[in-house]
């Protein structure tokens, strides 16, 4: 069975990730999900901190992009660093700001393997204020527009 583009996209952002070797993340805590969530059955048994990985939203097609024989398709990718900092306003912040920092830089204008010939990085807020303040938690999301050309046919 082939796979989907996507999905290869996804296992690539994981891989490079999980290589990154972010201080105080195991490779464990780098989850793919279909849908970003903070389930404890969606998480592993230590369930924070974490890095989730999903897709965010349809993919896009750009009519005047691509070439005659392939397509330019954009598909975008959300991932979220989730810690439970139980409300403490100067836990771990630096390790989790060294983190997103990490991932902007590791993504941001660069290839994906064979997979996206570029993939461009959306910073989204820093930290979710309602998810913080609601439910003790640390949320801080990037989303990457992953560029793939992909053959007609």
């Amino acid at each position: 069975m082939p796979h989907a583009i996507l999905f290869d996209i996804l296992q690539q952002i994981q891989s490079s990730i999980q290589s990154r070797a972010l201080p105080g993340l195991g490779s464990a805590q780098v989850l793919i999900q279909k849908v970003p969530g903070n389930r404890p059955a969606d998480l592993p048994t230590q369930q924070f901190p974490c890095i989730v990985i999903a897709p965010s939203g349809a993919e896009q097609l750009d009519p005047l992009a691509g070439t005659t024989t392939r397509d330019d398709v954009v598909y975008r990718v959300l991932i979220a660093i989730l810690a439970a900092d139980e409300g403490d306003q100067s836990a771990q912040f630096n390790l989790y700001l060294s983190w997103r920092q990490s991932l902007r830089q590791l993504f941001h204008d660069q290839p994906l393997a064979d997979l996206c010939f570029r993939v461009q990085v959306q910073p989204l807020d820093i930290v979710d204020r309602e998810a913080w303040l609601h439910g003790a938690l640390y949320v801080s999301r990037l989303l990457l527009n992953c560029y793939s050309r992909e053959p007609r046919g």
